[in-house]
């Protein structure tokens, strides 16, 4: 018979390791740690942008950080100050300079679809 040994809380680790054991022999699982999944939010780009501003990047005067939303100028309630942008179009911001962020948010047209982690 199994039973649940260890399971240790989320501030510990953003991986969740359970031990399971029966009389001889031990199974460690590992599972990804259940936090914030990225969910997809399209934004229609008209004259005007997109309808905020973005912080952060590779090579910041504050180290090298992930893209995150600045301001919100729209207030739909989907985007969020704080929000950590992972793609653009499935176009990924992974270790990308603020300029490059940029660009590739300005060379986008019409529907625009951002993977956010909020």
């Amino acid at each position: 018979m199994f039973s649940k040994e260890r399971e240790p809380n989320r501030s510990e680790t953003q991986r969740s390791v359970t031990c399971l054991h029966s009389e001889h022999t031990w199974i460690i699982l590992i599972s990804p740690w259940l936090g914030p999944r990225p969910r997809s939010i399209s934004l229609e780009k008209g004259s005007e942008g997109l309808g905020f501003s973005i912080v952060g990047g590779f090579g910041s005067p504050h180290g090298d950080l992930p893209i995150y939303v600045k301001t919100v100028f729209t207030a739909d309630g989907r985007l969020k100050r704080g929000d950590q942008i992972l793609a653009v179009n499935g176009e990924s911001l992974q270790g990308a300079t603020h300029e490059q962020a940029v660009a590739i948010l300005k060379k986008q047209r019409g529907t625009v679809t951002l993977d956010v982690l909020s």
